[in-house]
């Protein structure tokens, strides 16, 4: 039997990607506090958060979080039945609710109209889009990577949210370095399986994915609906959980959501086929500087 004083090491694992590995007696109240904020989870949300505030780095620093943002708990040796936890092993996978912002009107009617007229010229310089692994079935759609005065834009206007766009999507503060813009077409039939944007060697620096709509009007296509899921949390990682929203790709919208996020886009159904009456998106990502 595990004695009350035998040292536990606690890895909390906390929204937005973070964790932080203590050292805690077994019989320590503060272990017994955090397990039974992960088994409050239980309740979908309707016990009031309790704030934490501990210290790491031998008391030089102290981690504050709210008990709402802690997804889970990696303890070594496993947590067995205590008296004093009161609480059994959790062997339930940790789920994190994925968050995401939509955002309307995002850019005024002239620059629309001037995007949906760009797109138009340059029909002929879309080319069909690519996966890492090389599977062709896996995504169909038309990308244009050179676009450089609209990705200005979206750029600048993507910069200027971050600061809010960081502690609502629960990211973290992070130093921005480079942010991706790529112009997509999706026709009829077209589609993008599931997948995440943060998940191969190159892309691992992702933090932030973005998705604006635009379509000619009226609108001619159906389907194309963005299915995002929740994470759920093993050993550390984001693997994929149950679908958690629908969204529909509304006209001068934009999406945006954590980049480790599972999504995936829905067939679309385009009956005329034509080019103009694509479901079109930019797509973007901001990725962290000085990632390695």
């Amino acid at each position: 039997m595990a004695s009350s004083d035998e040292e536990v090491s606690v890895t909390l694992l906390i929204n937005g990607g973070h964790a932080q590995t203590i050292f805690l007696a077994r019989s320590d109240p503060l272990l017994a506090q955090l397990v039974a904020s992960i088994n409050e989870k239980n309740y979908g949300g309707s016990r009031p958060a309790r704030p934490f505030n501990i210290h790491v780095d031998q008391g030089r620093r102290s981690l504050l979080f709210s008990s709402s943002d802690l997804v889970a708990l990696i303890t070594d040796p496993p947590i067995i039945h205590s008296p004093n936890l009161k609480a059994a092993p959790v062997t339930a996978v940790p789920i994190e609710k994925s968050r995401y912002i939509l955002l309307e009107n995002f850019i005024d009617e002239a620059a629309h109209r001037e995007l949906l007229n760009f797109v138009i010229r340059r029909e002929k310089d879309f080319v069909p889009s690519t996966v890492s692994t090389k599977d062709a079935e896996y995504r169909h759609s038309l990308v244009l990577y050179d676009f450089p005065q609209f990705a200005s834009m979206f750029r600048d206007r993507v910069r200027s949210l971050l600061p809010r766009l960081k502690i609502a999507l629960g990211t973290g503060d992070f130093q921005v370095g480079d942010i991706e813009c790529q112009l997509t077409a999706h026709n009829d039939g077209d589609y993008f399986r599931l997948h995440n944007d943060s998940g191969s060697p190159d892309t691992l620096d992702r933090r932030l994915t973005f998705v604006y709509y635009f379509n000619h009007e009226p609108k001619a296509f159906s389907g194309g609906q963005f299915r995002l899921y929740d994470s759920r949390i093993a050993e550390g990682r984001y693997e994929c959980g149950e679908p958690s929203a629908d969204i529909e790709p509304k006209n001068n919208s934009v999406l945006f959501f954590p980049s480790h996020c599972h999504h995936e886009v829905l067939p679309v159904r385009c009956p005329s086929t034509r080019f103009i009456d694509s479901r079109f998106t930019i797509n973007g990502w901001v990725r962290r500087a000085g990632a390695t």
